[in-house]
């Protein structure tokens, strides 16, 4: 089945080179390339596109501004930002659309070609994780573990799958925690979806005799669990937020930038 790719770039160059990089691939792909914002919503509203690969910065609408309008009225349509303007403003913003992919400029042809082939034989709504970045994950949380002095560190997703895990699990069933715990993202999701925030961060704390439990969401489907032996000494909740936020905010870079991308230093994105 022909895959139909909308390339939304006001520089004619640039959305000429994008567009014949992915041409390359063969018959299969069948790629169009429009100059702002507004011609790429009168294409979707005028043909099927199954995936959208916009510049950020444009004349007139931006490309966060179209991917918002395009997550609003198409919600699972894939979509791939690329800017030569990134932040952690940016990235946070991505991270909050669910946008799909997310490139740096300059970056590799052959990266970006891998990344939409990827992207477009992926099933849809499903896990954002591939190998190389569940590695850089793990890595990150390995540093937390160390910084935060976390007994175990699970990652999972709200469907109960159980991503990585960090640490000991002696004394408590990790799959057990996961399950009473995944259900609790739900409604500060769908609040961040509501007041249309950017970030939305999401922290549940358990205080218990022989264990701490600091739960906290990455993105939409995806959040971290770090448990804290009391036997250790008691945790103290702005040192654990500290440290879990930091990381959080590394793990959402990892997420939306190409798999190749070099993961930043802990707390960069925090104090930039």
């Amino acid at each position: 089945m022909t895959k139909n790719i909308l390339i939304v770039d006001d520089e004619p160059a640039v959305g000429v080179s994008l567009k014949a990089s992915l041409e390359s691939l063969g018959a299969d792909y069948a790629v169009s390339h429009v100059l702002s914002a507004e011609a790429a919503l009168s294409a979707l509203a005028r043909d099927p596109i199954d995936l959208i690969v916009s510049d950020l910065r444009m004349p007139g609408m931006t490309g966060l501004e179209l991917l918002t309008r395009v997550r609003h009225t198409q919600p699972q349509l894939p979509t791939i930002l690329i800017t030569a303007y990134g932040s952690a403003d940016v990235i946070a913003a991505s991270q909050q659309l669910q946008i799909t992919r997310y490139f740096a400029k300059p970056f590799r042809t052959e990266e970006f070609v891998q990344a939409v082939q990827e992207v477009l034989t992926s099933s849809p709504g499903g896990p954002p994780l591939t190998d190389k970045k569940l590695e850089r994950m793990v890595q990150r949380l390995r540093d937390l573990r160390f910084e935060a002095s976390v007994y175990s560190i699970l990652l999972a997703d709200t469907n109960g799958a159980l991503w990585a895990k960090v640490g000991a699990t002696d004394g408590f069933d990790a799959a057990e925690l996961i399950e009473l715990l995944r259900g609790g993202f739900e409604a500060p999701a769908a609040l961040a979806r509501q007041w249309h925030e950017e970030r939305a961060f999401n922290l549940m704390y358990h205080e218990g005799v022989r264990f701490d439990v600091y739960a906290a969401n990455i993105d939409a489907r995806l959040f971290v669990v770090t448990v804290f032996d009391r036997r250790q000494g008691p945790t103290r909740i702005g040192v654990v937020w500290l440290y879990l936020k930091r990381a959080i905010l590394d793990l959402q870079n990892v997420l939306v930038r190409a798999d190749d991308s070099v993961l930043p230093a802990a707390g960069d994105a925090l104090e930039r």
